[in-house]
């Protein structure tokens, strides 16, 4: 199941999910429409936000050898601390929506 289908369960949790990725705008704005929209995109061709995070992957893109963003998953809180960081070994393995969502739940618990 894809995780716009999980929205409202993710509002109730008090959760806002954030897309970053180093395409472009454009490209960024088509991957919003696929979603309907249902979540924030941030646009980071530079990398530069993305390093900053620690998930700059140096020459990760398998096909181009440019760089690319690794695919994770961070829970921050309102005090922008992060809680919980989830990585993806496998860029073409992706969580599963709900083990996501029971990863969060954990993940909010522990810091309430």
């Amino acid at each position: 199941m894809k995780l716009e289908n999980k929205i409202d369960q993710l509002k109730s949790m008090d959760v806002q999910v954030v897309a970053i990725s180093k395409s472009d705008p454009q490209d960024s704005q088509k991957t919003k429409n696929k979603t309907k929209g249902f979540f924030t995109f941030v646009s980071d061709p530079s990398g530069s936000f993305i390093n900053s995070l620690g998930l700059l992957d140096k020459g990760g893109n398998p096909f181009t050898g440019d760089d690319s963003a690794r695919i994770s998953k961070m829970l921050v809180n309102k005090e922008k601390k992060i809680l919980w960081v989830r990585f993806t070994e496998n860029n073409r393995v992706r969580i599963k929506s709900s083990n996501l969502i029971s990863e969060l739940i954990e993940g909010i618990n522990k810091y309430k």
